[in-house]
């Protein structure tokens, strides 16, 4: 079994929070745009042709959106990956106990 120290544990937890911090940040972004309205996107969208602006400012995101999106996209597959472990883990322990093995704490 896998032991842990409290400093990775912490880090862990901020690196959650980071993702749901991003998380919020992301699906407020993606809900305004969505509510903007197809008319609206359009005549954006024929604004930034005309002018020659195409920006992710533009159309009212921010900059770093896929930044954003990127930096999601990895802590979400460092945690499943870790969640992952933490189940096999799991699965092993209670596979050892279930054979009748001691499981050593």
């Amino acid at each position: 079994m896998k032991k842990l120290s409290i400093e990775e544990c912490q880090r862990d937890l901020l690196a959650l929070e980071a993702a749901d911090q991003l998380t919020d940040n992301v699906e407020r972004e993606i809900a305004r745009f969505k509510s903007m309205g197809t008319k609206n996107l359009l005549g954006q969208a024929t604004k930034m042709l005309i002018s020659g602006n195409l920006s992710l400012e533009a159309l009212d995101l921010p900059a770093n959106f896929f930044e954003q999106l990127e930096h999601l996209v990895h802590l979400n597959a460092v945690t499943r990956r870790k969640y992952r472990e933490c189940v096999q883990t799991n699965l092993d322990e209670l596979s050892l106990v279930q054979d009748g093995e001691v499981v050593d704490e």
